[in-house]
C-alpha cells in the first residue's frame, strides 16, 4: 500500500485552468492520540495533491517534487469524514508552481491553509 491509499486521498480534479479539488477521507490512520486529525496528514495531503495536479498540466518530460510546504492550521477537527482540499494556482513557471489550499471539513469550515512550492524537474528515464 503507498501513502496516497494509506491516506485515503480521491483522484483530484481540475476545476478550472487554476483551480482543483481533491477529497481525504480521514479515519484511524489520521488521527493524533487525542482523536484529532494530525496536521502531518494534512501537509502530506496537500504536497501529494500539488504534485498530482501539476504532472497533469506540464509534459511527460517533467515532474513536480515537494520543494516547500508551509501551513497554518487554524482549527482543530474530530478525525471523522472528510477533508476538502480547494486548491489555487498562484504561480506556474517552467521551472516551479505554488499552490494555495484551502483545507475544509464537512461543516465547510477553513481547518488549515496549506502552501506548497513545486520544482519542476526533468524526468530521467
Amino acid at each position: 500500500m503507498n501513502l496516497i491509499e494509506s491516506l485515503q486521498i480521491e483522484a483530484p480534479r481540475m476545476t478550472s485552468d487554476t483551480t482543483c479539488i481533491a477529497k481525504m477521507n480521514l479515519g484511524e490512520f489520521h488521527k493524533q492520540p487525542q482523536g484529532y486529525l494530525n496536521g502531518g496528514a494534512t501537509l502530506a495531503f496537500a504536497e501529494i495533491v500539488a504534485g498530482m495536479i501539476s504532472n497533469e498540466l506540464i509534459g511527460a518530460d517533467k515532474f513536480g517534487v515537494g520543494q516547500s510546504v508551509t501551513a497554518n492550521h487554524l482549527r482543530p477537527v474530530r478525525c471523522e469524514g472528510a477533508l476538502t482540499a480547494h486548491g489555487t494556482l498562484l504561480v506556474k513557471g517552467k521551472t516551479s508552481h505554488v499552490w494555495r489550499f484551502d483545507m475544509l471539513d464537512d461543516a465547510e469550515r477553513l481547518i488549515s491553509q496549506v502552501t506548497v512550492t513545486l520544482a519542476i524537474v526533468d524526468f530521467d528515464r
